[in-house]
């Protein structure tokens, strides 16, 4: 929602980049005075590319499908990347494939698009559609190769490194990215305002957010992560209405409950373990 406020005043890559940057500073003064941030030659390569994926490509394919088509319809292409990283990480061996994980993404799923149906129904689609439908889902999938390829860093080194390597190789991909494109003066345009939501994209939605992304994934199974990614649309339309006094449908409320669900549902097994005090393993 904060970007609704600097976007339209400073423009996505700006914005983007604004965020990134604050996010790296952020990560790297939380990391450096409790470790080094230090990773070996051979793996820094990886780590670089990973960072580039997920904080580089994976915005830049997010910000041009929304070029093209409705917030709504990105938010049901997108909560297709449970299921994807589901399917790849069951076909490295990250995981293993179960039942109750492809019924919550499935009702993850379905609970977004009933939640969204009234949007996307009153989106009138252009000749661009598909370019939308494209960007996103090459959204998707570098962000599901991204959850199951980031194992490699974290069986090795902790979260924080990874994230205080990774995220400023992304800011430093945008950055290039930026001056390429000449956007330099849209920072002059941002308001007080502007540079508040800034503030707020660059902290909570950005290094804490990131941060405990990575974490996750350092912890629990690529999928049991990405089905976050179904909470986006939901939240934002419940913020929306909490901040914005936007109208709130009983498709809302049931697609939100539908989520929550999911989430349940995939976790069960967890869950179960810790109610019974036994010690949660990764699966």
């Amino acid at each position: 929602m904060a970007t609704r406020f600097v976007v339209p005043e400073a423009g996505v890559l700006a914005t983007i980049l604004l965020r990134f940057v604050g996010a790296s500073v952020l990560m790297l003064a939380f990391t450096l005075p409790r470790m080094p941030v230090r990773v070996g030659r051979k793996d820094a390569p990886v780590i670089v590319m990973l960072g580039l994926v997920q904080f580089a490509l994976f915005p830049w394919l997010f910000t041009m499908s929304l070029v093209h088509i409705p917030a709504a319809r990105a938010a049901m292409v997108l909560s297709t990347q449970p299921l994807f990283t589901l399917a790849f990480a069951a076909l490295v061996g990250r995981e293993r494939l179960s039942l109750l994980k492809i019924v919550g993404g499935v009702i993850a799923l379905a609970a977004v698009g009933f939640a969204l149906g009234d949007r996307l129904v009153a989106t009138n689609p252009d000749t661009n559609t598909h370019k939308g439908d494209l960007y996103m889902f090459g959204a998707v999938l570098s962000g599901s190769i991204y959850n199951v390829a980031s194992g490699y860093a974290l069986r090795k080194y902790r979260a924080l490194v990874v994230a205080s390597v990774m995220i400023p190789s992304g800011t430093v991909a945008i950055a290039a990215l930026v001056l390429w494109r000449g956007d330099w003066a849209a920072f002059a345009n941002i308001s007080a305002s502007g540079w508040l939501a800034v503030l707020y994209l660059t902290s909570f939605g950005g290094a804490i957010t990131f941060f405990l992304w990575i974490w996750a994934l350092e912890h629990t199974a690529p999928s049991r992560v990405a089905l976050a990614v179904t909470l986006n649309p939901v939240s934002a339309a419940v913020l929306g209405a909490l901040v914005l006094s936007e109208p709130v449908s009983w498709r809302l409320l049931v697609g939100v409950c539908g989520v929550v669900g999911a989430l349940v549902l995939v976790n069960w097994t967890v869950i179960v373990r810790s109610l019974r005090g036994d010690t949660p393993t990764p699966s």
